[in-house]
């Protein structure tokens, strides 16, 4: 009995231990708060706050979908998408600068207090949540499929969604960091605009994203809309280091301050790993006990 309960336990877990990629990730919601953040490798100020950002999102988990915006000078990770979006913003950009569904956190390099109080009054103004789920396939090694599944509506004219892929963290070398930081997180390296109607508006890079006969848009039963674009991904970039964060927002002219309905984020590496190692243990306790029992009672 002995050595049937060590040969039982001695299974090899090899095929349960390796790590098998999803090949599709999902999370459900809206009702997280999106923070966007205009940064600067060269911004000694934005030092200081971007070393805790990664803790302030963990300890707010789903309340808040940070996305970084990067300064396009003399920055390795800026792109046109900060400029793009600064412009629904009304105020001029200076480093570092917080928008929690829009609205702008004003005082410079700000303490975690009051990013805090900034996310529950975003909270507190959140009207009408539109509920919105999120579903990313990984189509091969290089392209993702990103769908958002859009219900409870309250105003759906003039809307869009709007797509940011991050990296969760991006690093750079010594002499790029002028202010001594070599590692940023959720790092926005392409974003994409479709209206709710199902044509695709500004993205970038342009050629990464599908065209905008290639933005797929359907309705379902109860007024449900499913919007899906595809994304390459740019060489060197793996599917495992990415978050998608989905917006549903208003189609803001210029100048004015974009209105949120809904956010919802996924991180691609957060379900890679097998739960096998967790169940095979138990059943082969549970398998050996059985064993002893059958084998005591048979003794008797």
């Amino acid at each position: 009995v002995l050595a049937m309960a060590l040969l039982t336990l001695s299974l090899p877990l090899t095929s349960s231990q390796e790590y098998v990629p999803s090949e599709e990730w999902s999370a459900e919601g809206g009702h997280s708060v999106l923070m966007e953040q205009y940064t600067a490798t060269w911004c000694d100020v934005c030092a200081s706050v971007d070393v805790w950002m990664p803790d302030f999102t963990s300890a707010n988990g789903n309340r808040v979908a940070r996305v970084a915006v990067h300064d396009t000078f003399d920055d390795p990770l800026g792109t046109p998408i900060t400029a793009h979006r600064a412009q629904y913003h009304s105020t001029a950009l200076a480093a570092p600068s917080f928008w929690f569904d829009g609205s702008l956190l004003f005082g410079g390099a700000p303490d975690k207090a009051s990013l805090h109080r900034a996310l529950l009054s975003a909270e507190g103004q959140r009207v009408d949540d539109t509920r919105m789920v999120l579903v990313v396939r990984a189509l091969t090694a290089s392209q993702i499929s990103i769908s958002v599944e859009l219900s409870d509506i309250a105003t759906p004219d003039s809307t869009q969604v709007s797509l940011f892929a991050l990296r969760a963290s991006a690093s750079i070398g010594p002499e790029q960091a002028t202010n001594g930081i070599t590692e940023h997180h959720d790092v926005a390296f392409a974003y994409a605009e479709t209206s709710i109607g199902g044509d695709a508006k500004w993205s970038y890079p342009d050629a990464s994203w599908d065209d905008a006969t290639g933005a797929g848009q359907s309705v379902e039963p109860g007024g449900v809309v499913v919007l899906t674009r595809t994304l390459e991904l740019p060489e060197g970039v793996a599917t495992e280091e990415l978050r998608i964060v989905a917006v549903h927002e208003s189609s803001s002219a210029e100048g004015s301050e974009p209105s949120t309905m809904g956010a919802v984020a996924v991180s691609l590496g957060d379900q890679g790993d097998s739960d096998g190692v967790g169940l095979l243990v138990p059943l082969s306790l549970i398998l050996v006990l059985s064993t002893l029992a059958i084998t005591a009672r048979s003794r008797r």
